[in-house]
Order: structure tokens, then sequence, then C-alpha cells
């Protein structure tokens, strides 16, 4: 093969490195060929510029959405559920200084205890369950099942630091400032809106590398079991803390909606709880044991 014309060549560098281990050598042919001999025109380098140029953004955008899909598939999640708990999160430091103030100080002491109840029930299910599966993950890292779960997990705690550095933001500013000087800020309510997203996609990103994970753990039967009810549990847990929240709010902005939905949410968490756990032992008892190492 005869080498490749210098001219015809430094046009192939508007392509992407990708296009031209794949095509690079047909297309100097084609240049070649049609200039036979001559040294490229303005023209022809302004095409070619132009359409290197159109295949990088192509290329570029696809990259961009293979980046951003873990972070789409987290927010069309169903219900909205993390959001609104990252939000819940969030907005807890304005939410407290908002109830030193409240009309009914009872009831929002007791909606803030009963959310903090709730919330070190729910990080001790999670913490339980963690320890419960311990064994089998230990297994099957020394597998060498790292590399299946490496990139979700890299994503979850991304998301992790972005939010928490986030809510530090929101609890510096708002202890720095009064209850009123926090409900009339935009920059606070934004921060808070965008943190609260953020926040909710590292919980989505997290629920998706368990879940990842626990679909390669060869769990014994009661440790499936338990980690099917402590799911409920902290499904649950999330539901029941959305529901003091909203009693909270209820007791800042004398708001009866706000209240009856909030003691509607309890109510309905109380009577479907039972039945959950229930199908949670059923499920947990009658699925199949995963295979250690299977393929993911």
């Amino acid at each position: 093969m005869k080498p490749a014309d210098p001219d015809a060549a430094r046009l192939l560098r508007w392509y992407p490195r990708g296009w031209r281990e794949r095509y690079g050598e047909e297309f100097l042919a084609m240049v070649e060929d049609s200039l036979d001999g001559r040294r490229p025109g303005w023209r022809l380098r302004l095409s070619v510029a132009r359409a290197g140029l159109r295949e990088r953004g192509h290329r570029a955008r696809l990259a961009g959405q293979r980046a951003a899909l873990p972070v789409l598939r987290a927010l069309t999640w169903r219900r909205w559920t993390f959001f609104l708990a990252g939000s819940v999160v969030i907005n807890l430091p304005y939410e407290f200084k908002a109830s030193s103030g409240a009309a009914q100080r009872w009831q929002a002491a007791a909606a803030m205890g009963a959310f903090a109840a709730v919330a070190a029930l729910g990080g001790a299910a999670v913490l339980t369950g963690a320890i419960l599966a311990l064994p089998a993950f230990g297994r099957f890292l020394r597998a060498g099942g790292w590399p299946r779960i490496r990139r979700r997990v890299a994503w979850a705690a991304g998301a992790t630091t972005a939010a928490g550095s986030g809510m530090a933001a929101l609890v510096l500013i708002a202890g720095s400032r009064t209850y009123d000087q926090l409900r009339g800020s935009w920059v606070f309510f934004l921060g808070g809106f965008a943190a609260g997203l953020v926040l909710a996609v590292a919980f989505r990103l997290w629920a998706s590398a368990v879940k990842a994970t626990a679909t390669h753990l060869d769990l014994p039967l009661r440790v499936r079991v338990g980690e099917m009810v402590l799911g409920v549990v902290i499904t649950t847990a999330v539901f029941v803390m959305l529901a003091c929240y909203l009693i909270l709010s209820s007791a800042i902005y004398s708001s009866v909606p706000l209240l009856l939905l909030g003691v509607a949410g309890l109510a309905v968490q109380s009577a479907a709880a039972p039945g959950k756990i229930r199908q949670a032992v059923r499920r947990g008892r009658r699925r199949p044991r995963s295979a250690p190492g299977r393929g993911g």
C-alpha cells in the first residue's frame, strides 16, 4: 500500500479517533482518488471540516446520553418517592427553625420526634440488612464480582457526595439567617430544590446498586426472608417520614389539609404494613436461590 498523502491525512484529523480507526483508510483512498495528485482545495477542506465536526458532535451527544442514563432512570422512578424523601431531608434545617415559632409547638415537636424515631428505625433496618448480607457479599467480591457493580456504586457515591455538599451549604445558610429571611429567599428555595433532587437521585442509585448486587448473592433462606422484610420496613419508614413531615408542616403553616394528609398517610401505612410483611415473607420463601457469580 502506498503511503498516504500528507495533505489528505491532515484532513482526516477533523474526525474523532474512533471514526479514523474504523474508516480512515477508506477515507484517504477516496480523497486521493478524487484529487488525482492535486492538493485539496478550500471547498474540500471546508466540507471535510464540517462533516468531521458533525461526527464529533454526534459522538459527544451519544456519550452524554450514556453517561446521563442512570440519572434519567433515577428521575423517572415510580411516584417520585425518593425525590420527596430527598426534599424532606434537605429542608429539615429550614423546617426545624420554622417549628420554633409554630402556633402548635406541641404538634411540631411531636412530629419532629416521630420523624427522628422513624428515621432511626429505617437506618437500623438498612444497617441490619447490610450485616446480614455481608458474608454473601464477601464471597461475591472474592469471586471477582466487583467489576459487575463498580459503575453503579461509583454513580451512587458521586451523587451522594454532591448531595452532601449541597446539604452542608444549606445548613450553613440556614444557621446564619432568620426564618423570615429564609422564607423570602429564592436562592435558598432553588438551592433546596436542586439539592433535594440530587439527594433523591443518590437514594435511587443506591437502591439500584443494592438491587443489582443482590441478584449475584447466594443468600440462605432465613437471610433472604429477612432481607425481604427489612425492605418493607425501610419503604414503610420512608412513607411514614413523609407523613410526619406533612404533620410538621401543618403545625408550622396552620394548615388543616396538610394535617389530614399526614394523618391519613400514617393510617394507610399502619394498616398496610402487616400485609406487606406477610407478602414479603412468602416471596422470600418461594424465590429461587441465586447461584454465586451469576451473570447479569
